[in-house]
């Protein structure tokens, strides 16, 4: 049996790691983003709305996402997803938004996606996410991550918490490299959805990623994949 599978999308950095952190917590696979992406998982960007994403399976159990992002808002993305294919149930879709005017709230519930008005209670979003779990089959495999080229890149890294503590300092190193990412050894528990900043020991200095997932690997150390962000 695998772990539910959630992906987030919002620009706004402290609320994707607060997300990130609990679904964490509820014991499901996060994937979270600040710009909003068709697929992840089969590298379909969301500036693009030719062919599919031929995907035989799902990639995620549940899909939230913020309605104001860069580019798009949510309500275009999960438009554009179905439109390319896209197997998660709209009912398994929601969208978060401070502004609850009543138009959006009617053609969210229209298109059949779960609503949720910032800020709201961890609590609210927990029922939903009780009443979700009844369809889920986690049997079922979902849409693996897209096979990116890494490579070894041992180095030792200096890096800080933009969003919680921009001051203080961690020491880590990479493990490996990809076009767009980095493997992580960590000695500080690290959230989905997190931004941190890179501040020595790449060719690039103060360096923005966001964390895409992190697993304890030890008493005091930890395994963290990072998105580049540039």
């Amino acid at each position: 049996m695998r772990k539910p599978r959630v992906i987030i999308f919002d620009d706004e950095t402290v609320l994707l790691e607060l997300l990130g952190f609990c679904f964490a917590k509820w014991g499901y696979e996060v994937f979270a983003y600040r710009t909003p992406i068709v697929c992840p998982f089969s590298g379909s960007s969301a500036g693009s709305c030719a062919g599919s994403l031929e995907c035989a399976a799902p990639c995620a159990d549940l899909v939230i996402s913020d309605f104001q992002m860069p580019q798009m808002t949510g309500i275009e993305l999960f438009q554009l997803q179905a439109q390319r294919g896209c197997r998660i149930d709209r009912k398994m879709k929601a969208i978060m938004s401070g502004y609850a005017d009543g138009e959006l709230l009617t053609q969210c519930k229209d298109l059949g996606y779960r609503f949720f008005e910032k800020p709201f209670d961890c609590s609210e979003l927990y029922t939903w996410l009780s009443e979700c779990e009844k369809h889920f089959d986690l049997s079922k495999q979902l849409v693996g991550k897209k096979p990116n080229k890494r490579y070894d890149f041992k180095q030792d890294i200096e890096y800080c918490l933009n969003a919680s503590r921009p001051h203080e300092k961690f020491i880590g190193f990479t493990v490996n490299k990809s076009m767009d990412g980095l493997g992580l050894r960590v000695f500080n528990p690290l959230y989905a959805g997190q931004e941190i900043k890179i501040l020595n020991g790449l060719e690039a200095t103060k360096l923005n990623g966001t964390v895409i997932w992190c697993n304890k690997v030890g008493e005091s150390a930890y395994r963290a994949g990072l998105h580049l962000n540039g």
